[in-house]
């Protein structure tokens, strides 16, 4: 195959279609045309690329390795693909320009609706395109060009884009109500030992911040849950399984009448940023959409502090 033949357009259609739907059949179903020419596509692209993409059994196929590491590559390809075709619609039909947001889960849930309902208000044309994710991946997305903006966890030493810091916070603590340690004001390691415990993943900065402070505690709560994301912590606090320390924004996600708020001592800061691409200036559309969102953050800290007062 000759490095610069570009690859079949159609193969490719064809090959995602089969891993999508798991069978030639659906996947001719799914491009309007007979299995046999699925087959066809498929033992062409095989052909082309010299890689066996599929194992065979009768009528029953299961891609190959090498079949699943094509495919990160294909969809990737034919995502960037509709994103483009979405925004020339937009910009066809309704003279529209887009902007691409990435956001952690939280944000994503707790914040994004209420700007994206504020800034729609303002530009009712622009298509707003949201992804959710971690904070590595959303910087390396905003750090390559493929969104316009992220709203992160930013990590020491990343330079490669231009950052904003969002206002302050820290982490609080959520328990079931009626549990015995509602009467205090603020939540201490030494309080949590031995409870029932709703914990973020091991993986979470939040999670390791609030391990040292155990750790030097002495104090050992009982893990009977690790989940990723605070909006499920609060689902399962409200359940009764346990306390939690997470993010402010898990605030956003709590049942007053089944979970109740309080301040956590010492405190474990939580700092967002948002970021930008190193080397292009946001539009005005895209200012005035940070500084929607920046207020939206701002209230949702703003419930978060009103929940941890004595004795709500």
């Amino acid at each position: 195959m000759k490095a610069n033949r570009p690859l079949n357009e159609r193969q490719l259609e064809a090959f995602r279609a089969v891993m999508l739907t798991g069978s030639m059949t659906g996947a001719g179903r799914l491009l309007s045309v007979s299995q046999p020419a699925v087959t066809r596509l498929i033992k062409d692209l095989e052909s082309e690329l010299k890689l066996i993409l599929f194992s065979r059994e009768g009528t029953h196929i299961a891609p190959t390795a090498e079949g699943k590491a094509l495919y990160r590559e294909v969809e990737r390809h034919f995502v960037s693909t509709e994103r483009i075709r979405e925004a020339a619609y937009g910009i066809r039909e309704y003279n529209a320009g887009q902007i691409k947001v990435a956001a952690i889960v939280s944000l994503s849930m707790a914040c994004l609706p209420k700007a994206i309902q504020r800034f729609a208000e303002i530009y009712p044309n622009i298509v707003i395109s949201v992804h959710s994710g971690a904070s590595h991946d959303i910087i390396d997305l905003v750090s390559n060009g493929s969104m316009d903006v992220g709203f992160v966890a930013l990590p020491p030493g990343r330079n490669d884009l231009r950052s904003e810091p969002l206002s302050a916070s820290k982490a609080i603590c959520l328990l079931p109500k009626g549990h015995r340690l509602e009467k205090l004001a603020a939540i201490t390691p030494k309080d949590v030992d031995g409870e029932d415990f709703v914990a973020l993943g091991p993986g979470s900065l939040m999670r390791l911040e609030l391990n040292a402070r155990l750790h030097l505690a002495g104090a050992k709560p009982k893990i009977r849950i690790e989940t990723l994301f605070s909006f499920s912590v609060a689902t399962y606090v409200s359940r009764g399984f346990g306390v939690a320390v997470v993010d402010p924004l898990a605030a956003s996600f709590v049942d007053p009448e089944l979970v109740s708020v309080r301040a956590f001592s010492p405190a474990i800061p939580y700092l967002l940023s948002t970021v930008f691409p190193p080397a292009e200036a946001p539009s005005a559309p895209l200012e005035d959409f940070v500084n929607i969102m920046r207020v939206a953050y701002e209230q949702e800290l703003a419930k978060a502090e009103e929940l941890c007062r004595f004795g709500r």
